[in-house]
């Protein structure tokens, strides 16, 4: 694959890195509820902790992580749901925007995925720039596998 091939269009064809597959993919924007905490590994942890706990089932939900490196914001999120519709824990509201993304797929133990999530990042960003308008997304498909979402810039 040509470095910056995303940034002008081009079709990224799926590709093996060290970490897992990576593959362009076109998302549409989610709504959720999501709290922010700084982007620190420990406000990280002790947010999901409290973020999570705070539900009454996580059953059914899809828990995204927004991250704004420019702010130092990192944001908890999950999708809403019909059961979310008077917001009782009083979280803030979001949208997950849509658009094309660049995904690298983590798949293993978690513990040992979320000591990669920063370098999966890294890795994405020696092919494309970021969108600057939009955030970098963690997206916890399961407690097994977590895509890294690094957001491409809309084509001209």
């Amino acid at each position: 694959m040509r470095v910056g091939a995303a940034l002008y269009g081009w079709r990224v064809q799926p590709f093996l890195h060290d970490f897992g597959w990576v593959a362009q993919i076109e998302r549409d924007e989610v709504p959720g509820l999501s709290r922010d905490v700084p982007d620190t590994i420990t406000e990280i942890q002790e947010g999901w902790r409290a973020f999570e706990a705070a539900f009454d089932s996580l059953h059914g939900r899809h828990m995204f992580g927004l991250v704004y490196p420019a702010q130092g914001i990192y944001r908890l999120c999950s999708q809403r749901l019909d059961r979310d519709a008077d917001n009782p824990l009083g979280l803030d509201e979001t949208v997950i925007p849509a658009g094309r993304y660049l995904r690298l797929r983590l798949l293993g133990d978690p513990s040992a995925i979320y000591a990669r999530i920063g370098s999966a990042f890294d890795a994405l960003l020696e092919y494309a720039e970021p969108d600057p308008g939009r955030p970098l997304v963690e997206f916890y498909r399961r407690e097994d596998q977590v895509d890294c979402l690094l957001p491409l810039t809309h084509r001209r």
